[in-house]
């Protein structure tokens, strides 16, 4: 491979490919505020919003639905209003559940609790609402269990828009 082959394949996967999965097209909110959504799927009703700005944190608490354990996800709005998932903290391995460090996660023992740090960035993402799992998003002071907004099996999508 010729070096100017290389220099383009290096560009598209370090420079274009991690620009796809947010829109970095703007940047965190120029005349409005920014809103965390929860979203009914596919009817687009939205279901809760929370008041959210850059740098904040918000979190899903579930338990898993085979294994029966908390799991708690921390997650980060970036400077763009992106959604970043920058931890992971559960009590026992279950399928799904990050497991292993990599090139954009740590992994770490901490007494019986096994915690991932890493770092994804997503414009939005699909949930389904678990029927054992009880997730419950906490937005700043306010716990939202999802089965009280819709049932267990339902689609929802989390996302963050500026208004």
């Amino acid at each position: 491979m010729t070096l100017k082959k290389r220099y383009i394949v290096f560009a598209l996967i370090y420079i274009l490919v991690p620009t796809c999965f947010c829109d970095y097209s703007y940047s965190a909110p120029r005349n409005g505020k920014l809103f965390l959504q929860i979203v009914k799927q596919p009817q687009g009703v939205i279901l809760a919003e929370c008041n959210v700005a850059p740098g904040e944190h918000f979190f899903i608490d579930y338990t898993h639905s085979s294994d029966h354990t908390p799991i708690h996800d921390v997650f980060l709005i970036d400077e763009q209003g992106c959604i970043v998932l920058i931890e992971e903290t559960y009590e026992w391995y279950g399928s799904g559940l990050e497991f292993q460090s990599g090139s954009d996660s740590t992994l770490s023992f901490e007494g019986t609790k096994t915690r991932v740090l890493l770092h994804r960035s997503f414009p939005h993402f699909l949930l389904r609402v678990g029927r054992v799992a009880n997730h419950i998003v906490t937005c700043r002071d306010r716990k939202i269990p999802l089965k009280n907004l819709t049932a267990g099996g339902d689609l929802v999508l989390i996302r963050v828009v500026e208004r």
